[in-house]
């Protein structure tokens, strides 16, 4: 292939994200058959020599009868074609049960992804211009707020099952059109997968076949131009993330206690910013949990707590999780009956914590963890006397929702306290206590849960 016949913009995108790709210790590509991935695929082939290892990656979903293994064995053959390793997964659903599919085959399809990828590596994907307009399109109908009016960024994380995965979508300025254009001009095959023209996700269909349709003749120029947008609420998300980290130095709690999903907010404090930077704060401070506040949600939020005065009773469900209040601080917690429970420990490297031969002379069965049952006494290392667990846990603040969840470590023959989860060390190991030791960690129990069959 001459150089010559590559496309301008190629040579444009390969520069633009050369210094990152160069940093990374493999790249991924999630391969289909259609003219997106496979063009995305010679796109990593014409600059192979300047990156990291490169492989594909297919998962045949068995969906659509013999075209589902036709479109797979063709991203083996091209994957193959090129000298890149290719990794091939069958999943297997109830196709009966089409509620949830799509959903459901996303996260196999990216479980899978995950247990393939190293770390510090990329999963490309061939998410085009085309498809950044659509994703517009649909946060506007759905009135979406800046983050969500930035759509697909060009480098993201999503969670999957275990698995954090880097996404990277190099395509996301160039048009289908021009892929289409790129693919005929080098003499790319692909295959047609009809299934996008159907209308498994309705909005997209109606958006793609209907609304755009009617924009190409009046306004030629309206994918740029939402392309264009996206960048500016990308940029405009960030700075408000800025602000957002300013503000929650400010008025977030430095530490956490066990328990604790992220640090707690100083509600007196949060009261005096301006209305516009509550809200920016309070969506910034639930995002690492992909959760986010409907405009309904924050209306009743700032009423519940902010223009009125809650009490240690208030609840504010954003599920999976609750907003708690407790001594001018609010605390984002995960349902109580969602939380895990915890049937076991372990020992690990700690500062200011007993000797690892102190420990030695106790085998498993000689420590017991049980939780708090109600009428414990404990004498924690940094009193002079013992007493009552109840009282301990008020005077550390520990919030009412949080007593519940005290786990106490105990020698199982004498019944006495070691260490318990919100207080620390019991007094009686006061001369046990070294500069580096092993102190107790909490062990979470997992649930049990049902994976669909992959081969």
């Amino acid at each position: 292939m001459q150089q010559n016949a590559l496309p301008k913009w190629y040579f444009e995108v390969f520069e633009r994200y050369r210094e990152i790709l160069q940093q990374k210790e493999a790249l991924y590509l999630a391969l289909s058959a259609g003219v997106d991935s496979n063009t995305l695929l010679h796109w990593l082939y014409t600059f192979r020599s300047e990156l990291p290892p490169i492989y594909t990656i297919h998962v045949n979903h068995n969906w659509h009868d013999n075209y589902s293994h036709l479109w797979a064995n063709f991203a083996r053959q091209r994957a193959e074609f090129y000298g890149f390793t290719h990794y091939h997964y069958e999943a297997f659903f109830d196709l009966e049960e089409t509620s949830g599919l799509e959903a459901a085959g996303r996260e196999m399809r990216y479980i899978k992804f995950g247990e393939t990828m190293k770390p510090n590596s990329l999963l490309c994907v061939a998410h085009h211009r085309s498809d950044q307009a659509e994703t517009l399109m649909q946060r506007l109908l759905r009135s979406s707020g800046t983050r969500g009016l930035g759509a697909m960024r060009d480098f993201n994380t999503v969670q999957f099952g275990q698995y954090q995965i880097d996404l990277f979508r190099p395509f996301l300025s160039i048009s289908k059109k021009s892929l289409y254009e790129a693919a005929i001009a080098l003499n790319l095959p692909w295959l047609e997968d009809y299934t996008n023209h159907e209308a498994d996700d309705m909005e997209r269909n109606i958006i793609r076949n209907d609304l755009f349709k009617r924009m190409e003749t009046p306004f030629p120029q309206y994918e740029e131009a939402f392309y264009q947008v996206t960048q500016f609420m990308q940029e405009a998300d960030d700075l408000l993330l800025e602000l957002a980290a300013i503000d929650l130095a400010k008025i977030a709690h430095n530490t956490t206690t066990e328990g604790e999903e992220t640090p707690p907010l100083h509600l007196p404090s949060l009261k005096k910013l301006s209305h516009a930077r509550q809200k920016n704060l309070l969506q910034a401070w639930i995002r690492p949990y992909n959760l986010i506040f409907s405009q309904r949600q924050l209306t009743e939020f700032i009423r519940v707590f902010i223009e009125e005065m809650p009490t240690h009773q208030t609840r504010f469900e954003l599920a999976p999780y609750l907003i708690l209040y407790f001594q001018d601080y609010l605390y984002l917690q995960r349902k109580s009956q969602e939380r895990s429970l915890f049937q076991s420990f372990q020992l690990i490297p700690s500062n200011n914590a007993p000797s690892h031969d102190y420990w030695q002379q106790f085998s498993t069965e000689d420590l017991q963890l049980v939780k708090r049952q109600g009428g414990e006494r404990f004498h924690p290392l940094y009193r002079e006397r013992s007493q009552q667990l109840k009282k301990l846990l008020q005077e550390a603040k520990i919030p009412v929702w949080e007593r519940d969840n005290c786990w106490l470590l105990k020698i199982r023959e004498s019944g006495e306290i070691l260490w318990i989860n919100h207080l620390g060390f019991a007094k009686s190991l006061e001369n046990e206590i070294k500069e580096e030791g092993l102190a107790p960690a909490l062990i979470a129990a997992i649930p049990a849960s049902d994976n669909s069959s992959s081969k």
